[in-house]
C-alpha cells in the first residue's frame, strides 16, 4: 500500500508525493551488469581462493558478501566506508541479483573484516594470491605477449592519525600527513602491483624489489621497455634494468650540472614549430654509476607552445634563454633510436596520470583508509588490483569500443545509474530497468548479450601455490 504525503497547501496541477514500499533502486545498472559479470567469471569462487582471512561463523555474512558491499559502494560513487548506507533502500535488490543471503549494511561490518589484515605476512599472501589466481589468468586470456611496464607513485593526503600517515612531499596539501603508495602498470591499462608506503618515503624507495616482484607477476609478458618519471632516476634501479637487459626510458631531474650541459648544447633537431630535441652523453663522477649513458633533452619554446611541459633552467633564469624555453630530460639505454623516437616512446607514460586520477577520484583510492596501515593496504590493494582491473576488462570486452578510455565517473553516469524495480514473473525474480529510450534500451540489451558470451575464467583447482616472486 502506498503512503501519501498529505499537503493541504497543494497547488492546482502540482504533482503529489507518495512513498512506496516496493523494491526500487537508482543503481539498476550496477545490479544488472556487475551481478551478471561476477556470475560469469565465477567471482565468488575466486574470492574464496584469493583472500587468506575467511569467515565461517553462522552470524557472519562471509567474505564474498563484504567484498560485494565494498565494490557496490565504490561503483556507486562512495568515497568512504560509511557510504555503504546509501544503498540501504535497494539492498534487497543487490542481495537477490548477486545471490547473497545478506549484504553488509554498516561500515563497521566491513571495517571489522579488513582490520584482520594486521601484518605484512598476511598482505604478502593476499598480494601473491591476487597475482596467482587473478592477474596471471587475466593477462594470459588477454593474450598480451609484449607490453611496456610503467612505474609511478602518488600522494594520498590523510586527515586523521592513521598509521603510516607521515609528512613528506605533498604538493597539493603542503605540511599535511600522507601515504605515498607505489603502483605498477602495463601500457594496456592493467594495474599489476601495489604497495602502500608512508608519506615520508621517496618515490624510488624499494623500487628494485618492487620491480623484481612485478616481473615475477607478469613473467610470461615480454617487456618492451620500462618507463618511469624522474622520481625513479635511481642508480640501483638503472643498474638493475641494465643487468636484466631491459630497455628503459626514465625522466631525469634537471640538476644544475645538467642545466649547464643543456645550455651549452650546440645541436638541436627541429621536430615541430617551437619544439626541438638534442642528446648528449654523461657519466656521474661516482664510479658506482658505471660510466657514460645516453641523455635525450627536449626543449619547447614558451611563446610558440604556451602549454609546454618541462622546466625552465633556474641557473639561467635572468637570461633570455632561461625565460624562453622549457626542458625535459630523459636517460635511456637505447642507443639506436633517434632522440625524437625516444621522446615518443616516453610520451604515453603521461596517460598514467589519467589512470591514477581515475583510481583516486573514481574508485575512491584517496578516501578509503583505516587506522591500521596493513588494513588500509589490503583495501587499497583490492580496489587497485582487483576492482580496477575488472572494470578494465568490462570496458575492453563488454562496453562499446569508444568507451575504452572512459573513467569510472563517466561509466557510472551512463551505465550504472539506472532506475530499476524488482518484481516477479511467476516464481522468478525480475529486475525491470527503467529505460524508456529505445536506443539506450538496445544498448543495454547488447551489453547483457556480450556478458553472456564473455569467455573469462579464473577458477582452477589445478593451480599450485607459489612463492611470492
Amino acid at each position: 500500500m502506498q503512503q501519501s504525503h498529505a499537503n493541504k497547501s497543494l497547488k492546482k496541477g502540482q504533482v503529489k508525493i507518495e512513498f512506496s514500499p516496493k523494491l526500487i533502486t537508482s543503481w539498476g545498472g550496477t545490479a544488472a551488469i556487475f551481478s551478471r559479470f561476477f556470475d560469469k567469471i565465477e567471482f565468488r569462487e575466486l574470492v574464496e581462493k584469493i583472500y587468506p582471512v575467511q569467515e565461517y561463523s553462522n552470524n557472519s555474512t562471509g567474505v564474498y558478501s563484504k567484498l560485494i558491499s565494498l565494490f557496490i559502494s565504490v561503483l556507486n560513487g562512495g568515497t568512504k566506508f560509511s557510504h555503504i548506507n546509501y544503498m540501504e533502500n535497494g539492498i534487497k535488490i543487490f542481495e537477490r541479483c548477486f545471490g547473497v543471503k545478506r549484504l553488509v549494511k554498516s561500515s563497521t561490518g566491513i571495517t571489522r573484516y579488513w582490520n584482520k589484515y594486521n601484518s605484512r605476512a598476511l598482505n604478502e599472501t593476499l598480494l601473491q594470491n591476487i597475482s596467482q589466481y587473478f592477474l596471471r589468468p587475466l593477462l594470459e586470456q588477454a593474450k598480451i605477449e609484449k607490453d611496456t611496464l610503467r612505474f609511478d607513485s602518488t600522494v594520498i593526503t590523510r586527515y586523521g592519525e592513521q598509521e603510516g600517515a607521515k609528512k613528506g612531499y605533498n604538493p597539493a596539501k603542503r605540511g599535511r600527513p600522507s601515504n605515498h603508495p607505489q603502483i605498477a602498470f602495463l601500457g594496456s591499462g592493467y594495474t599489476v602491483n601495489f604497495w602502500n608506503r608512508s608519506g615520508n618515503t621517496r618515490s624510488a624507495n624499494g623500487i628494485v624489489e618492487f620491480y623484481t616482484q612485478t616481473r615475477g607477476f607478469i613473467r610470461d609478458i615480454k617487456i618492451e621497455r620500462v618507463l618511469a618519471d624522474s622520481g625513479y632516476y635511481d642508480r640501483n634501479f638503472i643498474l638493475k634494468l641494465e643487468e636484466d637487459s631491459v630497455e628503459y626510458v626514465i625522466a631525469a631531474p634537471i640538476y644544475q650540472f645538467f642545466q649547464r650541459i643543456v645550455y651549452q648544447n650546440p645541436e638541436w633537431t627541429r621536430i615541430d614549430d617551437g619544439l626541438e630535441v638534442g642528446e648528449f652523453s654523461f657519466s656521474h663522477q661516482a664510479e658506482n654509476w658505471g660510466g657514460d649513458r645516453r641523455y635525450i633533452v627536449v626543449r619547447q619554446e614558451i611563446k610558440r607552445r604556451p602549454k609546454a611541459t618541462g622546466k625552465q633552467l633556474s641557473l639561467f633564469k635572468d637570461e633570455d634563454y632561461g625565460k624562453d624555453y622549457r626542458h625535459s630530460l630523459y636517460v635511456t639505454n637505447n642507443h639506436t633510436a633517434s632522440p625524437h623516437d625516444i621522446w615518443r616512446y616516453y610520451r604515453p607514460r603521461a596517460n598514467l596520470e589519467n589512470i591514477i586520477e581515475n583510481l583516486k577520484d573514481g574508485f575512491g583510492l584517496s578516501a578509503y583508509n583505516m587506522k591500521s596501515f596493513w588494513a588500509t593496504e589490503a583495501v587499497l590493494m583490492t580496489i587497485c588490483l582487483l576492482l580496477h582491473n575488472l572494470v578494465t576488462v568490462l570496458v575492453k570486452q563488454v562496453l562499446l569500443d569508444s568507451d575504452k578510455d572512459r573513467k569510472l565517473r563517466t561509466i557510472r553516469m551512463e551505465y550504472l545509474i539506472v532506475p530499476a524495480l524488482l518484481g516477479k514473473d511467476g516464481r522468478d525474480d525480475v529486475l525491470r530497468l527503467g529505460l524508456s529510450n529505445p536506443k539506450r534500451r538496445d544498448k543495454f540489451s547488447d551489453i547483457l548479450d556480450r556478458l553472456k558470451d564473455l569467455r573469462l575464467t579464473f577458477y582452477c583447482n589445478a593451480v599450485q601455490n607459489e612463492e611470492v616472486a
